[in-house]
């Protein structure tokens, strides 16, 4: 008898925390329209200076690098013991930044901003140590103008999609306990949402600018198996890096599967965006696709492939993620599906 790939058992050696951070403004600012490489540069310079020991903070020069939270999050060096990362410089960072969806660029004093953070293995630990650091980053101002922000609230969500107010900034009142939540338990309740619908196909929107390669180039279009294998690299390779335990997954099977699951529309746009690289000290233009595409999933390939699509949702794919990039969002989108028709609704 043939046995399927299981997901879920891999994906239960992935620990992970979903917060999200809202500033309440305190002056005009101005932020750009993705704000994603903004947020990504203001917290990794608050979060060294509030972790680091070195008063030049170079981190090659540093005798606990090995153990500082810093370089493991913001510059993650690959494990010399995983033959797969062998002759590469980095390996993936252990969080996702889900910047504000809104593309407003002027913010009035006593507005708010909020935006999430997706934390992942060892990082999840060090949660006083970024919300110290956005906290610092409002305080010292972000965007044009380096306009000023007090974080307000810190809020978790969980894998039943609850959230809880864990840290209140205007009492200073932090209650959190290190909770044991893995990326299993978040596509088992997605799944639930799915479980009373004929779902035969799936729609994913993408939300932010998403770069995904063949062969170091740039795609514009996305057929089932470039997906499946995108996201299967991203798991796989988090799972390396940040996982608990290594743990096996049949991967070329899945991808052989996914080559006979048909596209039935696709509606995508490339969309492009600047950042300014502080360390290339340049312009950089950056660019990735938006918009719809719908894919046929029928039978076992529903058990197969929607809860690894489900794992995307949380993770991203494809390059960028730290910024926000590869953000989609999952439907279902079958004649008879109530859950398509309450989305499409609100």
């Amino acid at each position: 008898m043939e046995t399927r790939p299981d997901i879920l058992s891999f994906a239960r050696a992935l620990r992970l925390g979903f917060f999200e951070f809202t500033w309440r403004v305190q002056e005009e600012a101005w932020l750009p329209r993705f704000k994603g490489s903004t947020l990504r540069g203001a917290l990794g310079w608050a979060f060294k200076r509030a972790v680091c020991i070195r008063p030049d903070g170079q981190c090659e020069l540093c005798l606990v690098r090995s153990s500082c939270s810093y370089p493991y999050v913001f510059e993650t060096s690959p494990p010399a013991e995983v033959p797969a990362f062998r002759g590469q410089r980095h390996a993936p960072h252990p969080y996702v930044l889900e910047p504000p969806p809104e593309e407003k660029e002027r913010y009035m004093a006593g507005e708010t901003v909020t935006f999430g953070l997706l934390l992942l293995g060892r990082a999840v630990t060090y949660l006083p140590h970024v919300i110290l650091a956005v906290e610092w980053a409002g305080r010292a101002g972000v965007g044009r103008g380096r306009a000023r922000f007090a974080l307000e609230t810190v809020c978790q969500r969980e894998a039943d999609g609850r959230t809880s107010t864990i840290y209140n900034g205007p009492s200073n009142r932090f209650l959190w306990e290190a909770d044991e939540q893995r990326l299993d338990m978040f596509i088992r309740a997605r799944q639930l949402q799915f479980s009373d619908h004929a779902l035969e196909r799936v729609r994913l929107r993408f939300l932010t600018p998403t770069r995904v390669r063949i062969g170091g180039d740039l795609q514009s279009e996305l057929p089932f198996d470039l997906l499946v294998r995108s996201l299967l690299r991203r798991l796989w390779q988090l799972m390396l890096v940040h996982g608990d335990e290594t743990r096996t997954l049949d991967h070329r099977a899945l991808i052989e599967r996914a080559r006979a699951v048909p596209t039935l529309h696709q509606a995508l746009t490339w969309c492009d965006w600047e950042r300014y690289s502080h360390r290339q000290r340049t312009k950089m233009r950056l660019g990735g696709f938006v918009g719809e595409v719908e894919y046929e999933l029928k039978g076992d390939a529903r058990a197969d492939f929607l809860p690894l699509l489900i794992a995307g949702e949380l993770l991203h794919v494809g390059t960028g993620t730290t910024f926000g990039l590869g953000k989609y969002e999952l439907k279902a989108s079958g004649v008879h599906s109530a859950l398509d028709a309450t989305t499409t609704a609100s």
